[in-house]
């Protein structure tokens, strides 16, 4: 299975920047359609000119009014889905654990009074939706329109965050695509306000990737990761954004070796989107780390007398079952080359991990630790959810899909459910206040050594214990990769998270999921014979519209009742970036590796 939200946000090429004065021309003295002209051009194999202006843009996100009606029937069918599905709602309403940055939201209520709001155009009102939806800080939970959420916004700037040998907090450039004179020149202020004030303001209340704000603090700014077979740089929400700034410009006051300045940015939407990769990277050489395998969703290095292990667990273009079997298989081999080398400590470097495939997030803990159980989830259980559980677990070809009785092993017995009234069970919690429903806890049937009806091999016995092994992160670790780093770190694997604040530890990974889903993947579902049409009404969201949602909570091994994604687990040691190890991973891991049976 996948978790199937996750966002990535689009970065350019280390390029020359030419900037655009095209306008949409008028026929027959009538102007045609922006958004229309918009689409043509980015579509065209003609284009002259690589970014699109940010007026232009705006006017085509203010081309469609708001229409009351349509927003009443949105507003309705996301409330279904998250009564129906949406695990978190009732727990949101509580207090949160005191190591969090996030209020208690009533997000039905809430939802309600969006609905009071005087709007003139579409795009307020989706944008009001998604930023209130972002608000329960739940990376898999989110609104998203293919309309107002097509194009990224880039200034050509991003930043990173160091710690000086006297503790004080610097903002500086990381890359900067039109000038790369400014690379780490301090950033003293932007739009004539304190930097490092502009950066958490925009960290708490405009990212949603952790409930901690160190984490999100983190993914504001750039930082360096390894995904698709290469570094690229991540992060750089402040800097890369898919949704429309409030201003067409951005301004930063800039120290550099004692000489300010300042610098105004306008905000442009490249239209040939690529990954940015790292240009601080050559090659698969890291410092003086030695590479010995390239397994391509991960690396094996030598550094010293210690093993590295770069893992991403992200998605990948043409991800079919033979691709993940290759992975794996070459994931055993790099480990393989670790033991038959006689490397006896390993540093796993999950920094920067969106989520991707729960199977190998599963997959790598029992290959480490053959004896380990993966956490256990449920579902909600009410009148919306169970026509589908009971539906889908009556198509053989249903078993390995959500809510499939048999894809699920049951937590008391330890093997699969009898039929689908023991998977739905009748536990009953009380979160927010009022009684809720959900399926017996089950574990996800994954045991089986198949990917697909590819037989992996079977890995030889590891010698490594959780002394051998420390997990490093920068806090976007996160759902399938969460798996991984906080199901270690509860058999005592030290964790360890680079960034945020001074002298104030943070979350070393977050949203350890159990399933996440989207109104899309639940669309064809719609269509299965025995969902009535008054629940297909309900759920059918305009098609221009996707609502994601976590669709099982997890629960911790050590503490089973306590819900993974509101359990506050800050990192056991802390690192910070500054000038070298920021660009150089392998400053860090040296570092890390101090703490080995720490």
């Amino acid at each position: 299975m996948k978790t199937t939200y996750l966002i990535t946000f689009i970065l350019i090429l280390f390029t020359n920047i030419v900037y655009p004065n095209w306008i949409p021309r008028k026929e027959n003295n009538k102007s045609v359609n922006i958004c229309d002209k918009l689409d043509e051009y980015v579509n065209s194999p003609y284009s002259e000119e690589e970014f699109l202006k940010y007026t232009d843009v705006k006017a085509c996100y203010e081309l469609t009014s708001y229409n009351k009606t349509k927003a009443i029937q949105v507003i309705e069918t996301v409330k279904e889905y998250l009564k129906g599905f949406y695990a978190l709602l009732d727990q949101a309403k509580e207090e949160p654990n005191p190591g969090f940055a996030l209020r208690p939201i009533d997000l039905i209520s809430e939802l309600d009074l969006v609905l009071k709001n005087n709007y003139s155009y579409e795009y307020q009102f989706i944008y009001d939706v998604a930023s209130l939806t972002e608000e329960l800080r739940d990376g898999h939970t989110a609104l998203r329109s293919d309309d107002y959420y097509k194009y990224t916004f880039d200034q050509g700037l991003s930043m990173y965050s160091v710690i000086k040998k006297d503790g004080t907090q610097q903002i500086k450039v990381f890359n900067d695509i039109k000038e790369p004179n400014n690379v780490d020149c301090q950033v003293i202020d932007i739009d004539d306000r304190p930097a490092i004030d502009v950066i958490i303001e925009f960290a708490r209340d405009h990212t949603f990737y952790s409930k901690d704000l160190s984490a999100r603090f983190n993914s504001a700014l750039a930082s360096l990761a390894f995904g698709n077979g290469d570094f690229y740089i991540a992060g750089q929400i402040f800097s890369y954004r898919d949704q429309l700034p409030k201003n067409p410009s951005i301004s930063y006051t800039l120290n550099c070796n004692g000489k300010f300045s300042k610098i105004t940015r306008e905000w442009q939407v490249p239209i040939k989107s690529v990954q940015y990769k790292s240009p601080y990277i050559s090659g698969t050489s890291v410092g003086n780390a030695t590479l010995i395998f390239d397994a391509f969703i991960a690396r094996f290095y030598i550094l010293q007398e210690f093993g590295v292990v770069l893992i991403s667990t992200e998605d990948v273009i043409d991800n079919s079952w033979d691709l993940q079997y290759h992975f794996l298989s070459n994931i055993i081999a790099g480990f393989k080359l670790f033991a038959d080398k006689g490397i006896k400590k390993i540093i796993l470097d999950l920094s920067n991990n969106g989520g991707g495939i729960i199977f190998i997030g599963n997959y790598i803990n029992k290959l480490l630790f053959p004896n380990i159980q993966n956490f256990p989830l449920d579902y909600k259980v009410n009148d919306i959810s169970i026509p589908f559980i009971k539906e889908i677990s009556r198509i053989k070809k249903g078993i390995g899909n959500i809510f499939h009785y048999k894809s699920f092993l049951s937590v008391k017995t330890k093997s699969s459910f009898d039929n689908v009234n023991d998977f739905i069970g009748n536990n009953i919690y009380t979160r927010g206040g009022v009684q809720v429903r959900y399926t017996s806890k089950a574990f996800h049937n994954d045991t089986t050594n198949y990917i697909g009806t590819f037989k992996l091999p079977k890995p030889p016995k590891f010698p490594w214990t959780e002394k051998d092994i420390v997990i490093l992160t920068n806090g976007r670790c996160s759902s399938s990769c969460a798996t991984i780093a906080q199901r270690l770190a509860e058999i005592n694997v030290p964790t360890i998270a680079v960034g945020g604040f001074p002298n104030t530890r943070f979350s070393f990974a977050q949203f350890a999921v159990g399933d996440a889903s989207s109104s899309a993947i639940f669309q064809p579902l719609l269509e299965l014979k025995n969902i009535n049409s008054s629940l297909v009404s309900k759920l059918s969201l305009p098609s221009s519209l996707t609502f994601h949602f976590t669709l099982a909570e997890a629960y911790s091994i050590k503490n089973p009742n306590e819900v993974m994604d509101y359990a506050y687990r800050p990192a056991d040691y802390q690192l910070y970036y500054d000038e070298r190890s920021a660009r150089d991973p392998s400053c860090l891991w040296i570092q890390a590796a101090e703490y080995f049976g720490k």
